[in-house]
């Protein structure tokens, strides 16, 4: 296998396993574990968990050890540290391909492709290290600022960022289709962008544990369709105070329920666009690659609505709450696809 096969390969298996993280944070979120462990990188002072009860007190005497939260804390972050020595291995790949490019003699010196190409790769490097520094930085204050829900909304953002931007990688690695649709580039992006804001919406509504605070669905406890959002002023605490546990949530119900209907009404949003943005493809895109990558979306789309609607009604299972986590990567993962392998 060549060094681009051998990257294009790497940076795939290194988006599906940050899928797998990501999924691993979202189950210990939902199981109320992100302070299973009450200090970092370890447990209780251990690289595993401690064995006992009294071994965990000699550390934490205030903190009781329940060993399934710190278990699956830490799973979680064996997980990351692994993702974090794959993405180095993307990074040097990165590296000795820019190094190869800047050398390789059918590419003119100071010419637009090889500019371009250079440019691409060393900013993928550079931005992958970077990200990698911030989410483990991140890591650190979930635990250390007690699950500051502006902390952990930048934590699973961060994750989802390197797993697009692997993603984003491998496909850069392999032919691009040459369109001559116009405006799909831009549609593309705009996408990307909802989609980003949407997922953030929801990370926003899960860290202030505000999934439940409306029990039914379309509206908040059948009221009036604009009453739920009443408090929407005070649905952004970004300066959050420190020094408080915010495991359960502490904003008062109200604004919580704001929480949730910003979060519903972004979903009709997004959907709506989506959904238009991919019968607009299949219509108007002849290649059948990005037309199959546009159904994709379109089915992600619906199935992650209906999720969404599920846990409202069914008062958040496991199952469900997980299913929507992986089918909001996925989507992700689709409009990605349909910005890297496209040309226009």
């Amino acid at each position: 296998m060549d060094r681009q096969g051998l990257l294009s390969r790497s940076a795939a298996i290194g988006a599906i396993f940050t899928g797998v993280v990501i999924c691993l944070g979202a189950l210990t979120r939902l199981v109320n574990a992100g302070l299973g462990c009450p200090d970092w990188p370890g447990c209780y002072g251990k690289l595993i968990v401690p064995a006992s009860q009294k071994v965990a007190e000699l550390i934490y005497p205030a903190t009781p050890l329940v060993a399934y939260k710190a278990w699956a804390e830490m799973v979680h972050r064996y997980f990351a540290g692994t993702l974090s020595v794959i993405c180095l291995l993307v990074v040097g790949l990165l590296l000795m391909q820019y190094r190869t490019n800047s050398r390789h003699p059918a590419l003119d010196a100071g010419s637009p492709e090889k500019t371009s190409i250079l440019a691409s790769r060393l900013t993928q490097a550079i931005l992958l290290i970077a990200l990698i520094i911030y989410q483990i930085m991140l890591g650190r204050w979930t635990v250390t600022l007690h699950l500051l829900p502006v902390i952990v909304t930048q934590h699973l953002m961060g994750g989802l960022l390197i797993m697009s931007l692997l993603w984003f990688i491998h496909i850069s690695q392999t032919e691009k289709h040459h369109l001559s649709t116009p405006y799909f580039k831009p549609l593309a992006r705009i996408a990307f962008i909802l989609v980003l804001a949407q997922i953030f919406l929801g990370a926003w509504t899960s860290t202030h544990y505000a999934s439940l605070s409306c029990p039914d669905f379309p509206f908040c406890e059948n009221a009036h369709p604009l009453l739920g959002f009443s408090h929407v002023h005070l649905a952004f605490p970004f300066s959050s105070t420190t020094g408080i546990n915010y495991e359960g949530g502490v904003l008062a119900l109200p604004i919580r329920q704001s929480i949730q209907m910003l979060h519903r009404l972004g979903a009709l949003i997004v959907t709506g666009y989506l959904l238009g943005f991919g019968i607009f493809t299949v219509l108007h895109v002849q290649q059948a690659k990005v037309q199959r990558w546009a159904i994709a979306m379109m089915l992600c789309c619906v199935l992650q609505i209906s999720l969404g609607m599920a846990n409202v009604l069914f008062a958040l299972p496991l199952p469900i709450a997980m299913a929507h986590t992986v089918t909001a990567a996925f989507l992700l993962l689709t409009v990605v696809t349909l910005n890297g392998i496209t040309k226009t």
